[in-house]
């Protein structure tokens, strides 16, 4: 590969002269490593890890991560239709996992991710905070990237996040002081991902690193709006840029003495490089600073900051802002008796969104309010109401397929789990009604998806959007 001079001319200034040969032979002479993250809220790793079809290589840092020697098909696989997995960047897993992991024992906690497609943190971070009653708001500005994040959070199962597509300003004003944790992985010159597409070193330039430092302390300046006092600012890019890292942080700090940089988790520093000490920030601890380089750890790479508000609170006016819409009577009672019917019990957080009945329980767990517009997904899509019934979301069984009444279950290797995928209908003896088609995975059932049973046969409800050809 073909670096861009002035690139390279760069990192010769940031690195040791003998790390910056390392780190050359990697960038140039060694491919791109593939990683893989287990959803832990479908399936335990070392569940996983007993029926996994690839190589894996465990990654220190990450609870369920892991490096695929041989991903062929990965991305096709019947797993990962069923968001048994995200295929993740090593270097991208140890942002959230820069975390400290004290955080995740707090109940309820309030997340934001506010750059978050395509959402292989947003899942991350979901995923963490689930067992103990968390929630995330997943924004992404960009309308088509958006639905990227929703269906990522829909294969993935996950019931505790709304994704909106809004402008950062928008939400800083909707939920001031707000989350106790908030992470800014901004857009940037993608120096780190050089290795893994050719079209991002084609496209660096020092013109577009100095834009895109500026977008970024605009993003994290709404960012940070959102936080609550005692709450957590993680700053992350993929790039190595001092103008996009340490000095976006450095300027935030003068700016926010409310705000102070402090350790990542030691998992993390123990595989990364410490954060360069810039002019003038000396009374800012730039060390803390995280830097994942490819000559240091498998992965792309990756720049991380973790800071603390301090508890003091601070006078700022807070918008009453909740959009929530509850259903129709009619509606919701055609819910009710749906979730009775094929879960055998209801539950709480019964909204509207964008005419879909969805559950979405944080709503009144964490009075997390849904924003006025822009809200893309609440929760759990469960269906749309047709001629007094529920036409299910698929959505719906991949969060709670593995609990309905009615379930089929076939192992990854059977022909039936391929014309499922195509949208084939396909026999199932003693199946009644809406009915969970899931996978075997050792001790462990994923849901794949959904059907209706009849007549002992089950007529697919997989999206014909997901469909595979044969």
């Amino acid at each position: 590969m073909e670096l861009p001079s002035a690139f390279e001319a760069r990192m010769k200034q940031l690195l040791p002269c003998a790390e910056y040969d390392a780190f050359l032979r990697a960038l140039t002479q060694e491919r791109a490593v593939k990683g893989l993250r287990v959803n832990t809220k479908k399936i335990r790793p070392e569940v996983f890890e007993s029926i996994s079809p690839f190589a894996l290589e465990k990654i220190p840092y990450v609870d369920g991560g892991y490096i695929v020697s041989d991903d062929a098909g990965a991305g096709k696989h019947p797993y990962h239709h069923a968001g048994a997995y995200y295929m993740q960047d090593p270097g991208a897993m140890a942002t959230v996992a820069a975390i400290p992991r004290t955080l995740w024992t707090r109940r309820g906690l309030r997340i934001l991710d506010l750059c978050a497609a395509p959402g292989g943190k947003t899942t991350q971070l979901a995923a963490a905070c689930a067992a103990t009653g968390g929630a995330v708001l997943a924004n992404e500005y960009v309308s088509s990237r958006a639905r990227i994040l929703a269906g990522n959070v829909e294969r993935m199962g996950l019931s505790n996040v709304c994704v909106t597509n809004a402008d950062s300003k928008y939400i800083a004003e909707w939920y001031p002081d707000f989350f106790d944790l908030t992470v800014v992985d901004a857009p940037c010159s993608g120096e780190g991902m050089f290795r893994k597409t050719e079209q991002a070193a084609l496209e660096w330039s020092p013109e577009n690193v100095r834009m895109c430092a500026a977008r970024q302390r605009e993003i994290l300046e709404n960012g940070a709006r959102t936080v609550s006092p005692g709450g957590y600012l993680l700053y992350s890019t993929c790039t190595y840029s001092t103008e996009e890292n340490e000095e976006v942080v450095l300027e935030f700090l003068r700016s926010h003495p409310d705000f102070s940089l402090v350790p990542c988790d030691p998992s993390v520093s123990f595989v990364t490089a410490d954060g360069i000490e810039i002019g003038g920030g000396d009374d800012y601890a730039l060390s803390l600073c995280r830097r994942f380089y490819p000559h240091r750890a498998a992965g792309e790479g990756q720049f991380a900051a973790l800071l603390l508000r301090d508890g003091k609170a601070i006078d700022r006016k807070k918008p009453c802002v909740d959009a929530w819409r509850a259903p129709e009577r009619g509606d919701a009672a055609v819910a009710a008796a749906f979730m009775k019917e094929t879960l055998g019990r209801s539950m709480d957080g019964l909204c509207l969104c964008g005419g879909v009945l969805s559950l979405f329980p944080a709503h009144g767990d964490l009075h997390f309010p849904i924003p006025p517009f822009g809200t893309v997904a609440v929760g759990c899509a469960l269906g749309e109401v047709r001629k007094g019934r529920i036409l299910p979301h698929h959505h719906f069984f991949s969060c709670f397929g593995a609990e309905l009444l009615s379930r089929v279950c076939r192992n990854v290797d059977d022909g039936d789990v391929i014309r499922y995928l195509c949208g084939e209908e396909i026999d199932a003896d003693g199946a009644r009604g809406m009915t969970a088609f899931l996978l075997a995975a050792g001790d462990t059932e994923i849901p794949l998806g959904g059907a209706k049973a009849a007549d002992g046969r089950l007529k697919n409800y997989y999206p014909k959007g997901l469909r595979i050809q044969r």
